[in-house]
């Protein structure tokens, strides 16, 4: 009837008329978004014009895409499980660098190991890609017919990852990313080296001698959760007591450090005067260290470093790490204290967000951050750079190679655990199935269990890798 035709052509009108409004608001957002001045070498050509109406069910099913996802992720949090823990937790989801969803992001929260994020961010803004930690072996004078006459001096310097190959074997995960040690003891013998007539001395002097933070729980350092901190440390700081690898903690770790060097020379038929000790600053002769280097050792990179911070949420790496950024940004003065002001002031590069901590590794219950800020630091780094390439795959890795395997976000999602009591947190970044880029953080306080906390991480990732989740283009056509 004439009728229904005009009521169809209306609708189709008032139909498309609506869709290009849509359009140029979003259209008039993307501009407001884009470099008003693009480089003269960049010049794209669109496949069409941009309000062109080919364009708009594309633009439609992303913007549906962008509201199924912060309704998925409403659900998530919804959950009778997290009602009490909600008002205490956050969660930020970013997809190509626009919010899609935030609910408490500026809430202070304790993050857990997610703030190894801003440490090892912080390690790779200060240290040169490429760069390594180098350990060295050190005399008053080059050794003669072999024999060093007086001490031999191991300096560290700051390599988180030296170790025996006793100790590598006792490790849950790959060693090759460990400093083998004993490749320095072999490098003194190749020198000729047969005798030191002095002792071995520990030089951990790089850093103070703070081995641990006084308000962090007594058993993380007795059950080996962190090793006592320093510049100088062979194996964590920590001796193997048994076959079964039950560690103990250095009581003087320079000392010990001395006497895990001695004994690898002794092994290799060098005879050492005197009992190994570590230099202090009482120490007369440790005022000036030896000025002759005989051999050094040097760590992997320092993206391989951070690598295995962030995989394998190694506290005490993260520690040294800290204390690292302290040394180079202040009068080498390797402290918590300096390398937390480090922190802080590289996270006000990137964010407004609120950041107090007193270490380096999330271990302390005091530790606060926000969800912008751990979203602000990882949207801040290059796409595919080496804070991205160093954290755990989903499914794959790490303290991540558990957790969803078999499931579509295997092998998509690239993030930072961490776990308290009633704390568990996961932030990082996600492909999408759209292939947009996500980058999220979820922390959550206040949990009755943790398991609760990684179901519900778990649940943000599957979301953020079904993106956009939207009806196909056909369904969006124009009439």
């Amino acid at each position: 009837m004439p009728g229904d035709s005009m009521g169809l052509a209306d609708r189709r009108l008032r139909f498309t008329v609506a869709i290009f409004g849509v359009a140029a608001a979003m259209v008039a957002l993307a501009g407001a978004m884009i470099d008003p001045v693009p480089s003269e070498r960049t010049v794209v050509a669109p496949l069409a014009p941009l309000l062109n109406v080919r364009r708009v069910p594309e633009m439609l099913r992303v913007a549906v895409g962008r509201q199924r996802l912060a309704s998925a992720l409403e659900v998530v949090l919804s959950i009778p499980a997290f009602a009490d823990s909600r008002a205490k937790s956050c969660l930020v989801a970013r997809v190509d660098g626009g919010t899609v969803y935030a609910d408490g992001g500026d809430r202070a929260v304790i993050p857990a190991s997610t703030l190894k994020v801003l440490t090892a961010a912080t390690a790779l803004s200060l240290i040169a890609p490429g760069e390594r930690f180098v350990t060295e072996a050190r005399a008053g004078a080059a050794p003669v017919d072999g024999v060093i006459a007086g001490d031999l001096w191991l300096v560290g310097g700051g390599d988180p990852l030296l170790e025996t190959p006793d100790y590598s074997r006792t490790q849950d995960h790959s060693p090759e990313i460990a400093t083998d040690v004993s490749a320095l003891a072999d490098k003194l013998v190749d020198a000729g080296v047969t005798r030191i007539s002095g002792a071995v001395v520990g030089d951990d002097r790089r850093y103070d001698t703070v081995r641990q933070v006084k308000t962090w729980k007594r058993q993380y350092l007795s059950s080996g959760e962190v090793g006592p901190i320093g510049a100088l440390s062979i194996n964590d700081n920590f001796t193997i007591k048994s076959a079964r690898g039950k560690r103990m903690a250095a009581v003087d770790p320079p000392r010990d450090a001395a006497a895990e060097f001695a004994a690898l020379l002794a092994e290799r038929g060098v005879t050492v005067g005197s009992e190994a000790r570590g230099a202090t600053p009482s120490d007369p002769a440790a005022a000036v260290v030896a000025p002759s280097v005989l051999a050094t050792i040097e760590s992997q990179p320092i993206e391989t470093v951070v690598q295995e911070v962030l995989v394998w949420s190694d506290n005490t790496a993260a520690e040294m790490l800290l204390k690292e950024a302290g040394f180079r940004t202040t009068n080498q003065q390797g402290t918590a204290e300096s390398g937390v002001a480090a922190v802080r002031a590289f996270a006000a590069t990137r964010s407004a967000g609120a950041y107090a901590a007193v270490d380096g590794s999330g271990l302390d219950r005091s530790d606060q951050v926000t969800c912008s800020l751990l979203v602000d630091v990882l949207a801040g780094e290059k796409p595919g750079g080496p804070l991205e390439r160093a954290l755990p795959v989903m499914g794959e890795s790490g303290t991540l190679r558990r957790r969803l395997r078999g499931d579509a976000a295997a092998g998509k999602v690239r993030a930072k655990t961490g776990s308290l009591n009633g704390v568990s947190s996961l932030a990082g970044f996600a492909d999408t199935a759209g292939a947009s880029r996500a980058v999220f953080a979820f922390v959550g306080n206040g949990l009755a269990s943790t398991a609760t906390g990684v179901e519900l991480g778990n649940q943000v990732a599957q979301q953020l890798v079904r993106f956009p989740d939207a009806p196909p283009l056909e369904s969006l056509s124009l009439p």
